[in-house]
């Protein structure tokens, strides 16, 4: 069965937009998480739908979400990697991948 599995980095990412979002509107914040995981799930579907990325990692791909923030993710044998979650104002180039 097809998974999500999120790096360090994108845990770190999805923590600190929740903390920010928090600080002003908890049910917000949870909501953002929710709205993330469940763009991620879709594109379990169709891994490949989203934007060769090759300028960031070997099989990057970015996908945006229905919220401000950008997935950025590898398809895999059995599903998808999620690398970085980041807002769409930020530049990714200095984000690391």
């Amino acid at each position: 069965m097809p998974r999500v599995t999120l790096t360090q980095s994108a845990q770190t990412d999805l923590l600190e937009a929740w903390l920010y979002i928090a600080e002003k509107n908890l049910q917000a914040a949870d909501q953002l998480v929710d709205a993330i995981e469940q763009n991620a799930n879709t594109l379990l579907r169709q891994p490949l739908m989203g934007r060769a990325r090759p300028e960031l990692a070997q099989g990057a791909r970015s996908w945006p979400t229905s919220t401000p923030y950008i997935l950025f993710y590898q398809a895999t044998d059995d599903g998808i990697t999620v690398l970085r979650v980041l807002h769409h104002a930020r530049d990714v180039r200095e984000a690391g991948f």
